[in-house]
């Protein structure tokens, strides 16, 4: 597709009722805007009004099953990527931690990794991983189903403003993470003796000179809400991802 190009091997047979395949694809440093017609084929929509401008796609995929019903699974990367046309920080404003969060109207993503399922009732994501700018480190796991709905626990590592005045979120927006973070923390600490309602992990948590600040992404794919995970959901389904948190039971 235009300058982006994919190697694709294995095998097919068609002496059954439908032709069953087992495809091996791989593509490298593919052109991201080139590709970007193709993704609603594979079931992934960009907000609405947004656009990738730049960055370049690697995949790794297995295609397996009947043709009408195929599975594609594997490892997918995204590098040096701009999405136009979305503002990340307005749709993080619900977040108390985030208060203060300016991204502008283009996200920059540095890298993104993650491990995909593509089959007819929708997609899976597990061990998501992104270096945004302006933010910082995003690791989560999720769904969007066949409706394109989405269903993903997040956490953002962010530095801490406390012990790190000029990481990367800087200025005022890393002055209001840490102060909400901590005091969101310091809340649910007084009123649960140090352990959040019904055992769950605070809402923020701090380690060393960062902030791992959870969050949920509910909604569409053409319009995902970000709302505050409270509950800690996010940083119980991701503790093998965070590098062995310690959270209460």
């Amino acid at each position: 597709m235009g300058g982006a190009s994919a190697r694709l091997a294995g095998t097919y047979d068609a002496r059954g009722e439908a032709t069953v395949v087992n495809i091996k694809v791989a593509g490298g440093r593919m052109s991201a805007p080139e590709l970007e017609a193709f993704l609603p084929a594979l079931g992934i929509h960009l907000p609405q009004g947004a656009h990738l401008a730049a960055g370049t796609i690697e995949a790794n995929l297995n295609v397996t099953g009947a043709i009408g019903r195929l599975v594609a699974a594997g490892h997918v990367g995204l590098s040096k990527a701009r999405l136009t046309g979305f503002d990340l920080g307005s749709k993080m404003r619900e977040i108390s931690a985030f208060t203060g969060l300016h991204t502008g109207s283009d996200l920059n993503i540095d890298d993104l990794t993650t491990n995909m399922r593509v089959a007819a009732d929708g997609l899976r994501f597990d061990h998501f991983n992104a270096d945004v700018a302006s933010l910082g480190h995003i690791t989560g796991a999720g769904t969007i189903d066949a409706r394109n709905n989405l269903h993903f626990g997040m956490v953002a590592t962010v530095a801490n403003p406390a012990l790190n005045p000029l990481g990367t979120v800087g200025g005022a927006a890393g002055t209001a993470i840490g102060t909400v973070g901590r005091a969101i923390g310091g809340l649910f600490g007084t009123l649960t003796g140090g352990r959040s309602p019904k055992g769950h992990a605070p809402a923020a948590t701090s380690q060393g000179n960062t902030q791992r600040i959870p969050f949920l992404v509910e909604g569409t794919t053409s319009n995902p809400q970000i709302i505050p995970d409270l509950s800690g959901v996010a940083l119980h389904m991701l503790q093998g991802q965070l590098g062995g948190l310690a959270l209460p039971r």
